[in-house]
């Protein structure tokens, strides 16, 4: 899925950076200041809830995108309770993803 999401989004000059779970995301983020954040629900060492209840309890204003398989009302309302701006099933056609972001982040210059 990271490769998926680097090759719709990386030609229209979006910078991506990987990571394998939410703990590096987190140490990533200690390091970078991002404009947005792209992630799963289901991660080792720390998970996409754990991820976003992290980034909450830290009052960082990055929007936080969920992409997950997980299709369940109840899964979209902890995300958005959570802070996430956007929840997105997967498999995300590269347009929904590129759109997601333009709504979140405006059009790329």
């Amino acid at each position: 899925m990271r490769k998926r999401v680097r090759q719709a989004l990386e030609p229209d000059r979006y910078r991506v950076v990987e990571t394998t779970n939410g703990r590096s995301a987190l140490q990533e983020m200690e390091q970078c200041k991002f404009d947005c954040i792209l992630t799963d629900l289901v991660m080792p060492e720390l998970d996409g809830f754990e991820l976003l209840a992290e980034i909450q309890r830290r009052h960082d204003p990055t929007p936080v995108v969920v992409l997950t398989a997980d299709i369940q009302k109840t899964t979209q309302e902890r995300c958005e309770g959570l802070g996430a701006r956007a929840f997105v099933r997967k498999p995300v056609p590269p347009e929904t993803l590129r759109s997601v972001l333009v709504g979140i982040l405006g059009r790329r210059g």
